[in-house]
């Protein structure tokens, strides 16, 4: 479910969580440890900084460390800038569909969506770097209804 850019800046976040607290890491290691483009996660490590995700700093020791701890620092957080975390306004069936007039699948994708939203805004750095057990999330209101 998650664009290659996002699934790069979460593989560079989860990267640097395991440095928390040491030097910096320069974005053409952390490439070459992650066997990504370099160029290009180079970008994805500028746009991290610039939204407070990561802090960087120049020079020859320059490069890139978190911004907090790895148990502060949300999946949402680092993907966000390059997902979309809002339900999509395109209806599954090809028609139009808005909250006034719902198509048939309409309520199931937003239930989904909210789900995905909640699991990536409730799971840090720290809970996929320690194999924290995941934690189930409520069963929406309209789920309950359709279970037999």
């Amino acid at each position: 479910m998650l664009s290659r850019t996002g699934t790069y800046a979460l593989q560079a976040a989860l990267h640097l969580a395991r440095f928390a607290g040491e030097a910096s890491v320069s974005a053409t290691s952390i490439a070459s440890d992650l066997d990504v483009p370099p160029t290009y996660l180079a970008k994805v490590l500028h746009r991290l900084a610039q939204e407070g995700v990561l802090r960087s700093s120049r020079g020859a020791r320059g490069g890139y460390r978190l911004a907090g701890e790895p148990s502060e620092v949300t999946v949402a957080a680092v993907v966000a800038p390059f997902q979309e975390m809002r339900p999509s306004r395109i209806c599954l069936l090809g028609g139009p569909c808005d909250l006034e007039n719902p198509c048939s699948a309409h309520e199931r994708r937003e239930a989904w969506s909210s789900l995905a939203l909640q699991m990536l805004e409730s799971t840090t750095l720290a809970d996929l770097l320690n194999g924290t057990p995941f934690r189930t999330l409520p069963t929406p209101p309209h789920a309950q209804e359709d279970a037999p």
